[in-house]
């Protein structure tokens, strides 16, 4: 590209240029001929006081600024140096929009010029990474960048970032440039000026473009080549290490050998060849730093081999991923073996090819979905996998992801049938010795080949499972999209009636005729009249008579746990019988259709493809809510079956809208199913016992003695009461007496406290995203977010990502709820302020907990006692393991909750913490002055 390039970065007083926004130091570098050739530094007197906040980010005060010139006075030598060149900026709106406003204040000419955005380039040419802020992006790019926030350092490196991505659009295969300048045109001002200059040089050359030799085309993708085989390297002729002296030998090196990781790995090891059929559960308590995940992995890796697998069930993606990318590796490193492990996952988390390459072609979702198509098409080039997580993206609530996820019907007649990646993925799981997945995966999925037969489980964070197992057996049927999914295979069938009949209408088969669609048509029209009284008869005979007139006009929620709802209702079975036999008829009246499809693929046209792949989804989607209705009508027909019922509808005057869900309480059959499923089943947590007692797990899981082989409870050897202490602080209000403002704003109020006073790396947790949100809003409008990265769940990125910035911060503050409660590991003294915002009751209110307490109290038993305590200490300890995770590590609690002492069960609670835990109760100037000494 023969451009000259000007690339710009201005500091400036607000953000917003309405809010009397001035500049403070104008940066820039040429760039000509591909090489940098100048840098410009201009500091310049605003004219306004400058923020303290944005001194702290620039370090720039007013005292640096005062001799400095005025925009007046610099802006026509700016103006030249900018006017015949292209723009370029890391956020282009926000720099060329600033600029010319500033131009257009002082009386002069706008600057009109063409210009580029490199954080666009960024997302679309390095489509993994999980940020794209500048010194993000420098970071990993391994590009020097020795002051960020200062505009002559920030233009600099933009400038080495700008080059790198030019070097990146002419090293791309060429049929990949010509799709990114096909939808250039949607990117931000000229941005597409990169694809279309490129591409323009590359076709000048007459030559033709070979593609390397690991990258292939298909169907106008360029893709990546997939090894088909996973690669283990492992020595069975090797013996587990039983004595002291040998792990030592083993670890040497590595790791300390620990007394604790010992015990565990032969509990583990000796259990493994326990062979009793009934015996199999292996409950097992685990202190957090024991080195539980090595713990379990390295005494199974003996063990494991082409018959028996070993399958790890965790709660989150988090986990997950550090058992993969973290754990594995060390096993690996320990042991000189080479095991792999894949991360089990539904279809749906994978691109489908047919469906992105048809979305390519879909002119209703350029504008909209342009940069992501374009991510997507790089990413093609460097994926294996096809797995959408490897985007990195905050959320994936783009329409486009709604079109091209895969499915999970096969595509035997597909262009991309030998490239399938769901395909290729099963063939991973079959092939892996090592699976690790979500627990509620497992529960829906236990029949799956993907298992193996015999194989070991380990349930790891083992007090969710039991909730893991009711959330799998807790289905909603929803009457609206059931609704939908019959319309939709009714249209498809009607819509492409012809090509249907010309394809399989003959004198031998017969198979689908004008009859056929007539007949269909009939149980159409069957389904539609069930579902219209099935809805009135639940209106008429039990809403009607809940809702109060005043709610009326309100979303309807409506909660039962005594079955009430089905009782001496022997029409309402009656219906739902006769509902599933319908859409089964026609359900399997279209299987007949793809039978014959498979029977005759190698004579079918493109169109006929489609017209079965998308039929083939619908009655996927039928065939998962005739399941569920199967199951519910079942429920309704066993008095004894302990379940409740949430009945909603989203207009009360539309009983069309009507949705039903159930939560199973009783899962002693699934107890069952994944007891008879596996060889050995190891339940390991660092919190699953109250008071060293496991009689909370074994009620919430249903298990029976006869199922348990051995119960275990490994000391705590980190020696918490001396590395940490638990601060309350005095005159703590009663959190019960707050509103919701009130309660957000005592909870911000701490928080800024600590953070502008203390200098340690900080984790608050919450019970509620809500909360987090509404406390994370209120932080952004202190001066605490000049000082601290603040990164925030479901606000600031994936999981993932803002662990990974939190790990590598040095002034981070992270806000966590749900998953950040548990098994997040950090390295040392990336977290030494814990900060618990309140103790961790669930939420009466919540349907799936209202609805399990009051089953609780069905059986006489004293909820709060049996379910609510024992599962907020559970919680608590969790979240206090985050802290101290090896015998070194330093770190202190504070929790905004004295309920701990004003109340009964406080006591319970206290007791339940590591013995000897200090818990200061004291006003926060004495908290502040003892953290500082105790962490410093």
């Amino acid at each position: 590209m023969k451009n000259t390039y000007a690339v710009v970065d201005l500091e400036t007083t607000n953000s917003n240029w309405h809010d009397n926004g001035r500049i403070i130091q104008f940066g820039c570098a040429l760039i000509e001929n591909g090489e940098i050739t100048h840098i410009y530094d201009q500091k310049i007197n605003p004219k306004v006081p400058i923020p303290n906040r944005i001194t702290a980010l620039t370090g720039l005060s007013d005292e640096d600024v005062k001799d400095s010139p005025t925009f007046e006075e610099v802006a026509p030598d700016i103006f030249k140096l900018l006017k015949n060149r292209v723009f370029i900026a890391h956020n282009v709106n926000f720099d060329l929009t600033f600029l010319n406003r500033e131009f257009k204040r002082i009386g002069m000419n706008q600057l009109n010029v063409k210009a580029i955005d490199t954080v666009e380039l960024s997302q679309i040419l390095f489509p993994t990474i999980s940020s794209y802020k500048l010194q993000d992006l420098t970071r990993y790019l391994s590009i020097v960048h020795k002051n960020p926030h200062s505009a002559n350092s920030d233009a600099h490196v933009t400038a080495e970032l700008f080059l790198v991505i030019l070097k990146r659009v002419q090293q791309l295969p060429l049929d990949t440039l010509r799709l990114l300048a096909k939808f250039g045109k949607n990117t931000l001002r000229e941005t597409d000026l990169v694809f279309k200059t490129i591409l323009e040089e590359r076709e000048k050359n007459a030559r033709t473009e070979v593609l390397p030799a690991y990258l292939y085309e298909r169907g106008g993708l360029i893709l990546r080549k997939k090894d088909f085989h996973v690669s283990e390297q492992i020595d069975h002729s090797t013996k587990y290490p039983r004595s002291k002296e040998a792990k030592k030998a083993l670890l040497d090196g590595i790791l300390d050998y620990r007394v604790n990781q010992s015990n565990l790995m032969d509990n583990i090891y000796k259990a493994s060849q326990h062979r009793d059929k009934y015996k199999k559960w292996n409950l097992i308590e685990a202190p957090t730093g024991a080195g539980k995940t090595l713990g379990y992995l390295l005494p199974l890796s003996y063990l494991i081999n082409s018959d028996q697998k070993l399958v790890i069930a965790t709660t989150t993606k988090v986990l997950q991923q550090q058992i993969v990318e973290q754990s594995i590796p060390l096993l690996n490193q320990v042991t000189g073996n080479n095991y792999h492990a894949e991360i089990v996952k539904s279809s749906y988390n994978f691109i489908d090819l047919d469906r992105f390459s048809e979305a390519l072609d879909n002119y209703r979702l350029h504008s909209h979905t342009a940069i992501l198509k374009m991510k997507i098409i790089v990413w093609l080039t460097m994926t294996t996998t096809g797995d959408l997580s490897e985007l990195h993206l905050t959320n994936y609530s783009s329409p486009l992801f709604s079109i091209i996820r895969h499915r999970g019907e096969p595509k035997e007649n597909s262009i991309y049938s030998n490239d399938d990646f769901w395909l290729y993925q099963q063939n991973r799981y079959l092939e892996s010795k090592i699976l690790v997945t979500n627990q509620s995966f497992l529960a829906r999925h236990l029949d799956s080949q993907f298992w193996g037969g015999n194989s070991y489980l380990v349930i790891d964070e083992a007090n969710h499972f039991a909730g893991s197992l009711r959330d799998a057996s807790s289905p909603t049927i929803d009457f609206l999209k059931l609704n939908e999914y019959v319309k939709k295979i009714s249209d498809i069938l009607y819509q492409n009636r012809v090509t249907l009949r010309y394809a399989f209408t003959e004198v031998t088969t017969q198979l689908w005729n004008y009859q056929d669609l007539q007949t269909m048509e009939t149980h159409f029209q069957a389904v539609d009249e069930l579902m219209e009284r099935i809805e009135y008869n639940i209106f008429g005979n039990y809403i009607r008579n809940k809702v109060r007139f005043k709610d009326r006009q309100e979303f309807v929620s409506i909660l039962d746990s005594s079955n009430e709802f089905g009782k001496d209702n022997n029409q309402l079975t009656e219906l739902l019988s006769d509902l599933i036999v319908e859409l089964s008829l026609i359900s399997n009246r279209v299987e007949t259709l793809f039978d014959q499809y498979n029977f005759q693929k190698n004579f079918i046209s493109v169109e006929l493809s489609k017209v079965i792949s998308n039929l083939t989804i619908e009655n996927a989607k039928l065939r998962t809510v005739l399941k569920n209705l199967d199951e519910l009508l079942q429920a309704l027909q066993s008095p004894d079956n302990k379940f409740g019922l949430q009945l909603e509808m989203r207009d009360y005057y539309d009983p069309k809208t009507l949705k039903i869900s159930w939560r199973q309480y009783d899962i002693r059959d699934l107890i069952a199913d994944t007891t008879d499923r596996f060889s050995q089943i190891f339940a390991i947590g660092a919190a699953i016992t109250i008071q060293k007692d496991f009689s909370h797990f074994i009620l919430d899981t249903q298990l029976n003695q006869n199922q348990i082989n051995q119960m275990v409870i490994l000391p705590d050897m980190n020696s918490i009461s001396k590395n940490s202490k638990i601060y309350l602080p005095a005159n703590l209000p009663d959190i019960q007496s707050l509103n919701s403002e009130e309660y957000f704003d005592m909870v911000t109020g701490y928080i800024v406290d600590v953070l502008d006073n203390l200098d340690h790396q900080t984790m608050i947790l919450f019970n509620s995203l809500n909360t987090l949100a509404k406390v994370y809003e209120r932080l952004m409008e202190t001066d605490v977010k000049e000082k601290w990265e603040i990164l925030a769940q479901g606000v600031t990125g994936s999981n993932e990502k803002i662990k990974k910035r939190f790990a590598i911060g040095r002034r981070s503050v992270l806000l966590g709820a749900n998953s950040f409660w548990e098994g997040v590991d950090f390295p040392k003294k990336v977290l030494e302020i814990l900060i618990v915002t309140r103790i961790p009751f669930e939420s009466p209110e919540q349907p799936d907990v209202k609805i399990k307490q009051d089953i609780l109290k069905q059986q006489d038993l004293n909820v709060f006692k049996v379910d609510s305590l024992p599962n907020a200490i559970l919680q608590l300890r969790q979240g206090l393991g985050r802290l101290i995770r090896t015998p070194n590590d330093r770190g202190v609690i504070l929790l905004l909750d004295n309920r701990i002492l004003t109340k009964n069960y406080g006591k319970t609670i206290l007791d339940s913490l590591p013995k000897g835990l200090p818990v200061i109760n004291e006003d926060m100037d004495s908290i502040k002055k003892d953290i500082n000494d105790f962490l410093n």
